[in-house]
């Protein structure tokens, strides 16, 4: 646990300097934060009592580093936001010193505990930094525990807080890295039914298909994932689909893009030209969960290619600029 402890240290000190600055200027950040929290509504029944059992079952020193997380995003300044999201990220994904089930009843207390307002604000500065850690925050809450239920509420609530517009626009930023993220992030999010229709109905189809054209191989791999996903059950995203030539794009990977695109594209375009099935709510999940699975698989192969391409300093393929050039944050 001690790198609870230093997370814990280092959030404590900017809980302290967010609280400083607060009370010598009433109308900053944190006083805005606070009004864009209370225009959210207080926490209802069903989210409190979600959370008090995920915090029930979590380790104590895990509840402290949480408060000191909620508190810096309540009342820190930007940049002690910054880090405490970043911090939040590394414990929601963490899979080893607190173990996995710690890192899920961590993401449902931060889920239920109100932290997505001041999480999608970080969405709507102008900052390519700092949406960019805004987009990896809901991506990494996001992420679903198949051996339990527990935390299905999460894609759902992250969508409802009005998460899809703001991930949808990042799809057209012009930094490559920000642009990554949204696509990833809205990929998993699709996997939620609720979630995979407001997406759809807010025009993602047509720039995650221009993604899949033009970008490097990595991220047309990850636009093609939300793709897939958005297209499973979803009447309206295959006719998107169709208007935006995604089987010309799917087509011509299939045949010219490196050798693992070309395996998901096919499949891909195959799927798109067979009948669909109506699907349960528990089948679309599942089906969706398995698309998600199948491109991951991917992604390992094509990192350990490119790992081994990096170790003999020689190679190319994936992720080795096929696209154009883009910014990335500073």
């Amino acid at each position: 646990m001690r790198a609870l402890r230093a997370l814990r240290a280092a959030l404590l000190a900017a809980v302290l300097v967010g609280l400083s600055e607060s009370s010598a200027a009433p109308e900053d950040g944190s006083e805005r934060m606070r009004v864009e929290m209370d225009s959210a509504g207080v926490q209802t029944a069903d989210m409190a009592a979600k959370e008090a059992e995920a915090k029930a079952g979590m380790a104590e020193e895990l509840k402290d580093t949480l408060t000191d997380i909620m508190a810096v995003l309540q009342h820190g300044s930007d940049p002690s936001k910054d880090q405490a999201i970043g911090q939040l990220v590394q414990i929601a994904l963490q899979t080893s010193e607190a173990g996995s089930e710690q890192a899920r009843m961590f993401r449902s207390a931060v889920v239920a505990g109100g932290a997505l307002p001041s999480l999608i604000a970080v969405l709507r500065s102008d900052d390519a930094t700092r949406q960019f850690l805004g987009v990896r925050a809901l991506h990494a809450l996001a992420i679903d525990d198949p051996t339990t239920e527990l935390d299905n509420f999460h894609s759902e609530e992250i969508c409802q807080h009005g998460a899809v517009p703001l991930l949808v626009r990042a799809l057209s930023s012009e930094v490559e890295q920000l642009q990554a993220a949204a696509t990833g992030a809205l990929a998993q999010l699709a996997e939620n039914p609720t979630c995979q229709r407001m997406i759809v109905a807010e025009g993602a189809v047509k720039p995650l298909v221009g993604i899949a054209s033009y970008a490097d191989d990595m991220q047309k791999l990850g636009a093609m994932n939300a793709l897939d996903v958005l297209a499973i059950n979803n009447a309206k995203a295959r006719e998107q689909l169709q208007a935006s030539g995604a089987a010309g794009v799917l087509k011509g990977i299939g045949t010219l893009g490196s050798g693992l695109l070309r395996e998901q594209a096919i499949g891909f375009g195959e799927r798109l030209q067979g009948r669909a099935e109506p699907l349960s709510p528990e089948a679309h999940v599942q089906a969706a969960r398995k698309t998600r699975i199948q491109y991951d698989s991917v992604r390992h192969r094509a990192m350990e290619m490119m790992r081994g391409w990096a170790d003999s300093e020689g190679g190319r393929g994936m992720g080795r600029g096929r696209g154009r050039g883009r910014g990335s944050p500073s």
